[in-house]
């Protein structure tokens, strides 16, 4: 039998989810530059006057990651108003994640600062989901593929300022896809639905 849509996107969530945890602890173990680091590093070189990459990285605006939110919330209210809620509850929350759970958890520094994982990739990503999620079906193969491109522009733009560890970029990039994907899929549970379904009102007795 076939999975709902509640409970794939609730699978897919909790797989991405467990994996940035995953990495998060090997992080904390070890939070040197690890292989992908070294790799991602060469390959990509230091450009810390970059204007492209500094304009990029606007994208990961706290006022970005909220119109953008409410802009998607909009576009699906009246077809789903559970949807709505995530597109704006699952941004909000991946932000939350890293900066009060992650970030000071795994404790990784880079220059000084923590780093994983990214913030402004995690925003991007997790708003491209919450659009994804929203438009139609048909639209979401193209939608899916401009968030992709944003969010691959935002990881290239801080490992190229060197602001994160490619690693950094990553993790982020999987906890923002996580977080909307969870939120959303637990909202569209059959029990979640049955739960909070609006009952009709109870008719006055007859006098």
């Amino acid at each position: 039998m076939p999975h709902a849509p509640g409970r794939s996107e609730v699978i897919a969530g909790a797989v991405l989810m467990g994996w940035t945890m995953v990495t998060a602890i090997v992080i904390a173990l070890h939070p040197g530059p690890n292989a992908l680091d070294r790799w991602g590093f060469r390959s990509l070189s230091r450009s810390p006057g970059s204007a492209l990459y500094l304009h990029t990285t606007k994208l990961g605006a706290a006022a970005v990651l909220a119109v953008g939110s409410i802009m998607a919330a909009l576009v699906v209210v009246r077809r789903d108003r559970w949807r709505a809620l995530a597109c704006v509850a699952g941004p909000l929350a991946a932000a939350l994640l890293v900066e009060y759970v992650f970030k000071p958890v795994v404790g990784r520094h880079y220059l000084g600062v923590l780093s994983y994982p990214s913030g402004n990739v995690t925003d991007v990503a997790s708003l491209s989901t919450a659009w994804v999620v929203a438009v139609v079906p048909r639209a979401r193969p193209f939608v899916a593929v401009v968030g992709a491109v944003a969010t691959t522009m935002m990881a290239v733009a801080v490992t190229g300022l060197r602001w994160h560890y490619p690693s950094d970029a990553l993790g982020g990039a999987v906890l923002g896809v996580a977080t909307v994907l969870l939120i959303d899929g637990v909202f569209h549970l059959p029990a979640v639905n049955r739960k909070f379904r609006r009952r009709p009102p109870a008719r006055s007795p007859q006098r």
